[in-house]
């Protein structure tokens, strides 16, 4: 009974991540950030058809933002899960601990966009803006504008977690939260990379 209890309370707070993670990129989406993808059929389109489009690339958001939540709790979850001896429900805890942290970014995402017209690899917090000074590589500098200080602080939630809930080793941990980050750094910077290919 008592851990049905405890399931039943982190199902009501994994819901409230999910809405909150859904209104962040709702949010995006009114304001256009990201909508550089669509712009061309944006641009061709009658307004009737902007407006079809405009309602498509919000609903995409909030769609979006559902994905991500899940992508953030679940996965990490599983991949620290399948290398421990413990509870995945513990992994899910922990990773919901690292949600709102990655949320407080993709808001200053929207902050640099609507304030500054900065895409989110110019962040001032990551290490995008250095790597657009050492290479033209889009690719590479996508992977290190994914490198940011939230990503950081998430990381040490992450560390911290699997110190006290799998009761990993320093270097276990280290390994296990380097390599999931790198695999997420990695595959996103792969998929900014294609939009980019896209447009041209």
């Amino acid at each position: 009974m008592e851990k049905a209890e405890v399931i039943y309370g982190l199902r009501t707070r994994l819901s409230w991540l999910f809405l909150a993670s859904a209104l962040v990129f709702l949010i995006s989406g009114l304001f256009g950030v990201g909508s550089h993808v669509v712009s061309p059929e944006l641009l061709k389109s009658s307004p009737l058809q902007y407006e079809g489009l405009k309602s498509y690339f919000i609903i995409g958001r909030i769609i979006h933002g559902l994905l991500y939540a899940g992508c953030v709790i679940f996965l990490p979850a599983l991949f620290f899960w399948m290398l421990s001896d413990t509870w995945y429900t513990k992994m899910v805890v922990l990773q919901a601990f690292t949600l709102p942290i990655l949320l407080v970014e993709q808001t200053t995402f929207i902050l640099m966009a609507t304030k500054l017209n900065l895409p989110w690899f110019s962040s001032p917090f990551s290490l995008g803006v250095i790597a657009q000074y050492l290479t033209d590589y889009e690719y590479l500098i996508y992977l290190f504008g994914s490198m940011s200080l939230f990503k950081l602080v998430a990381m040490v939630v992450q560390y911290e977690g699997l110190r006290t809930f799998a009761m990993k080793s320093r270097v276990a941990a280290i390994v296990m939260v380097l390599s999931i980050n790198l695999i997420f750094w990695a595959f996103g910077a792969l998929q900014a990379f294609i939009n980019f290919k896209i447009l041209l």
